[in-house]
């Protein structure tokens, strides 16, 4: 079993964001979002979605609650190995899964300094320093794997990421981004966007703006829990969830 990962173009629904400033943050995306495997049959199948955040000397896996509520345990779940084909199966890594009792979040914790170093050595973690504040934030961007990218050819899954620029807003403590299901590629194409099975459990960032053309700060905001084709994409908060983490790790 290994897993391959193919090149995207950013997709952009309704925030008219800069093409070079939206394949700077595209390529660096891909470096921080990760596709979640399930072991099924002997078979890596796919999840979900996650990012990696860096926690004093740990590593946390920040997904979707709602993945484990099928019966998923975390020894099940597999993250591949950046670009070099390999899945680092999460029986191996001492897992510690810790939940949000009131939001559709969950933070695993990689135990294991053997497994946490292959994971950084791969990925980029990112920091939970600098959270998104909700005031003034409009434009959000979306990094995950959905089902309807996917492709097995004999034993390796190949799977392009989705980067999608949208404009969002808090309702009822839920942030809610716009979700059309024709987007603008950030070559001026005009796709159909796909659907986002599989999507569940990624991180959505707020882009804070900087100076220059390209030059902005991405911050964690939210975490996709659900969507509607055509629509919309709902996140929940994830400020909360970080300070309960912190009380409970720190």
């Amino acid at each position: 079993m290994s897993w391959a990962r193919v090149g995207t173009e950013p997709l952009d629904v309704d925030s008219n964001v800069d093409a070079q400033r939206a394949r700077a943050i595209g390529a660096a995306l891909e470096r921080v979002a990760v596709p979640l495997l399930a072991l099924r049959n002997g078979r890596a199948e796919p999840l979900a979605s996650g990012a990696l955040y860096l926690f004093g000397t740990s590593i946390l896996l920040l997904t979707c609650r709602h993945l484990f509520d099928d019966g998923v345990s975390v020894g099940d779940l597999g993250l591949p190995l950046g670009d070099s084909g390999r899945i680092l199966w999460l029986r191996e890594a001492r897992a510690r899964v810790l939940v949000d009792p009131a939001a559709d979040l969950a933070a695993v914790r990689i135990g294991c300094r053997r497994c946490a170093g292959l994971l950084r050595r791969h990925w980029r973690a990112a920091s939970f320093d600098s959270l998104a504040s909700e005031a003034g934030v409009r434009t959000y961007v979306l990094a995950g794997f959905p089902y309807a990218q996917m492709r097995r050819v004999g034993a390796v899954l190949h799977a392009r990421p989705v980067v999608v620029f949208a404009r969002g807003d808090l309702e009822a403590g839920q942030l809610k981004v716009s979700y059309r299901r024709i987007a603008r590629r950030v070559d001026g194409l005009e796709i159909h966007a796909p659907a986002l099975d599989g999507v569940s459990g990624a991180t959505l960032w707020a882009l804070i703006e900087g100076g220059g053309e390209v030059e902005c700060v991405l911050q964690p905001a939210a975490v996709q829990s659900s969507f509607k084709h055509d629509a919309y994409v709902r996140a929940e908060p994830v400020g909360a969830f970080f300070r309960l983490l912190q009380s409970r790790l720190g």
